[in-house]
């Protein structure tokens, strides 16, 4: 073998080695680039637990007042994406518990609609009706009369003025709004 020969297979044997080496790196480093890229942590929850706290419905649904209770969580609207393109949405969902006479007073100041049905996230269901008719009452809000028990989705973006929930969907996020 000629000397010219020897350097470029050496020179092959190293670019190749340089090549394995950085695909292992960039293996090693693959949870830590998106975090130093500036991009979400992925194993961050895409939803909140379900809360229990009156207080952020009535401030959003005055007109639900006295709640005897309420369930609520928010979760992400659309998926995440890195670099995130615009801005993040999320969706709250809720099941309110009002007093009969309230639920009267709704179902009476109701514009005539048909019935819905909505898809109630999986962690809600609990807490819902066992056989609702849902009646649209206005604000995006479904009223089941028979059981007094309200439906409500709302989405929004982190700069709505809306206040903040109780805690955020990860250890370090500002959480949604």
């Amino acid at each position: 073998m000629t000397r010219s020969a020897k350097v470029a297979l050496f020179i092959t044997a190293a670019v190749v080695v340089c090549v394995v080496a950085a695909c292992g790196v960039a293996l090693a480093l693959k949870d830590w680039v998106p975090g130093l890229a500036g991009c979400a942590d992925p194993t961050k929850p895409t939803k909140t637990a379900v809360f229990t706290e009156p207080a952020r419905v009535e401030q959003m649904y005055p007109r639900l007042k006295p709640i005897r209770a309420v369930h609520w969580q928010e979760h992400e609207a659309v998926a995440r994406s890195c670099p995130q393109v615009g801005t993040m949405r999320y969706e709250m969902n809720g099941i309110v518990l009002v007093t009969p006479d309230r639920a009267a007073d709704l179902a009476a100041q109701a514009p005539s609609a048909p019935p819905q049905s909505p898809e109630i996230p999986a962690d809600l269901r609990p807490f819902a009706p066992p056989d609702p008719h849902w009646q649209p009452i206005g604000e995006g809000l479904l009223l089941d009369r028979a059981s007094a028990t309200v439906y409500f989705t709302r989405t929004s973006s982190p700069q709505s003025s809306s206040p903040a929930p109780p805690s955020s969907l990860g250890p370090s996020s500002p959480g949604p709004s």
